[in-house]
């Protein structure tokens, strides 16, 4: 298992013990946050890379991606509400690109809601540009989705 430590903070891989604790941000994050079967399904998947950032006991954030060939999509990332603006989101997005750095993947995709600038400005500080938008991805509200490229030749 991949784990990466600092202080009493950890990166490991995701496990079904954390669903229950995901599901919390999950909910606390997203207008129509992912069900526990999808998580479930995600983990399940042999194309699925997942990690969670914990300190002490407390889970403070997550990443899904799915990883086909040279490319990952990242499929969902979130830091719990309380523990937002200190950098953890950073220290996942960092972790992804440690963790892949070497082997074939060449390109990181990912959709983002177009008004979540916070998000935009976390992913464009890695190198991530926008190369489309999907209008009306996001069902619930009819809000467009940009879709993010960063290519690791750039890295």
């Amino acid at each position: 298992m991949h784990e990466v430590s600092t202080n009493d903070e950890t990166i490991r891989e995701l496990k079904e013990d954390d669903i229950e604790e995901i599901l919390d941000i999950e909910k606390r994050s997203f207008v129509s946050p992912w069900t526990k079967r999808l998580f479930e399904e995600t983990l399940s998947s042999p194309i699925s890379t997942n990690f969670v950032l914990k300190k002490g006991n407390t889970i403070l954030g997550y990443i899904i991606m799915y990883s086909v060939g040279n490319e990952v999509h990242i499929l969902n990332l979130a830091i719990h509400p309380d523990y937002r603006k200190k950098g953890y989101g950073s220290k996942l997005v960092t972790h992804v690109l440690t963790h892949f750095r070497g082997s074939d993947v060449v390109e990181f995709f990912l959709e983002v809601r177009e008004g979540n600038s916070r998000a935009i400005n976390l992913y464009k500080k890695y190198g991530f540009e926008v190369i489309g938008k999907r209008k009306k991805y996001y069902m619930e509200t009819n809000e467009d989705a940009l879709v993010m490229q960063l290519s690791t030749h750039s890295l």
